[in-house]
């Protein structure tokens, strides 16, 4: 005889995760949501009856420039003559630039032909003269065009299980999702890109896991005793403490706000509040454009001629370098680091935009094999690693699209990717 259990005692013995929550659909410029229980962390957020949200399109902004175009034909950020005011800390923004809306005129007013007078790279707002054309070696054209904007909306639910649509700041790069008021709790937030016209299922990133785990208190004691002892103990015990940032541009400060909030001057900063008797001396060595295959020749006269206690390794440009080249090296940067009497700390990389990561869009799983090869390598030669990659890869489930953490559009991570080089390397350094 088949026996039953109770459709409500089945609910009370099954756990929440095992339901899914309710899922939110886009078509053409609205989202849908659906009533149900969302759960976001470890609340439970009703939302009573189903609502549809219009998203209005991403604005842009008019700019006219004048420049004289040179005959180099474009190439990514680069190559050509890029827009003034379409840049981020120096760099073209990809996709920033309005398609269709760039027009090229002489200086008596006559409208330039693309494709015959100039070319034009829309992605990386390049321009360049064609020398068959009406434009001379030494002409100051002029070039109207459009910036585009981005923004970062939310779905908000408040106390009493209303659904609202919270839209964020339209900014050209690096949006910020918008504030909530008491009592609010966002379920998703709502990306629009340059130039939408239709918000996609990607566009739509709920909210999961709001925070990232951080390690308990054992494992930071464990992760200093293990990987960092001589450098914790002389921070303890309040002795001059030296450390060397090695890296390349993001090391160097990238498009960090200000030299503080970039995580090699930060990172030392945090450190002197935690342990306030000791005195540390930071020394940046990050050099933009760089790999390790260019720096370990001169990792003696950059890093360990400063006599470090710790030496960090940041470098994002060792991405897609042969594994044998980069299994050899990383192991010789941790051999030279330990035999001049420093600790070594790796670093995993940020990510940079989808195209550089093989991903379609801004979200999704740690996609690169170099990062599996250099935690690997650091496991070999037991030296810390500060994952900050897995911070990045966690952003999805907190609703955020990680390639708006990337001020430069490209490669440059914000204050926000800064901080979390500086959380993950903290872990290593407990007070007690």
């Amino acid at each position: 005889m088949k026996s039953f259990i109770p459709l409500t005692l089945l609910l009370i013995l099954m756990p929440h995760a095992a339901f899914a929550d309710p899922t939110l659909s886009a078509d053409a410029m609205r989202v849908t949501v659906p009533a149900g229980e969302y759960h976001v962390g470890d609340k439970t957020v009703p939302v009573a009856a189903v609502a549809t949200f219009a998203i209005d399109p991403p604005g842009s902004v008019p700019v006219t420039e004048q420049h004289v175009l040179v005959a180099d034909p474009p190439l990514l950020w680069y190559g050509g003559t890029h827009l003034d005011k379409l840049r981020a800390g120096g760099t073209p923004l990809p996709d920033c630039l309005e398609p269709g809306s760039v027009i090229v005129r002489l200086p008596d007013g006559t409208v330039m032909q693309r494709d015959k007078d100039y070319r034009l790279d829309e992605k990386w707002a390049g321009l360049s003269r064609i020398e068959s054309g009406r434009i001379g070696k030494d002409v100051k054209v002029t070039i109207d065009y459009r910036i585009g904007r981005m923004r970062l909306g939310s779905i908000v639910v408040n106390a009493a299980g209303k659904p609202s649509l919270r839209k964020g700041d339209e900014v050209m790069t690096a949006p910020l999702p918008p504030k909530l008021s008491a009592g609010e709790v966002a379920i998703a937030n709502v990306f629009v890109p340059y130039h939408a016209r239709a918000i996609e299922p990607w566009q739509l990133f709920r909210i999961t896991e709001p925070t990232f785990p951080e390690p308990d208190a054992a494992e930071m004691r464990r992760r200093g005793e293990m990987f960092v002892p001589k450098t914790l103990a002389k921070l303890r015990g309040g002795e001059p403490v030296t450390i060397v940032t090695w890296g390349d541009s993001v090391t160097a400060g990238g498009d960090a706000s200000s030299p503080d909030k970039a995580f090699a001057q930060k990172f030392p900063a945090e450190l002197q509040a935690r342990f306030p008797k000791s005195n540390i001396t930071a020394h940046n060595a990050g050099i933009g454009a760089t790999n390790t295959e260019q720096r370990l020749p001169a990792l003696q006269k950059e890093v360990l001629d400063f006599h470090p206690d710790l030496v960090t390794i940041e470098f994002v440009n060792d991405m897609g370098h042969p594994e044998a080249a980069v299994r050899q090296r990383y192991a010789e940067i941790f051999k030279q680091i330990r035999a001049a009497g420093a600790e070594p700390l790796l670093i995993t990389p940020h990510f940079t935009m989808p195209e550089m990561m093989g991903l379609p869009h801004p979200r999704g799983k740690e996609s690169r094999a170099t990062v599996a090869v250099i935690r690997s390598v650091a496991a070999e030669h037991h030296v810390g690693v500060a994952d900050t990659s897995k911070r990045w890869e966690h952003l999805e489930l907190e609703g955020i699209p990680y390639a708006t953490l990337l001020d430069n559009g490209i490669n440059h991570p914000d204050d926000r990717g800064h901080e979390m080089f500086v959380k993950d390397l903290m872990t290593f350094f407990p007070a007690e």
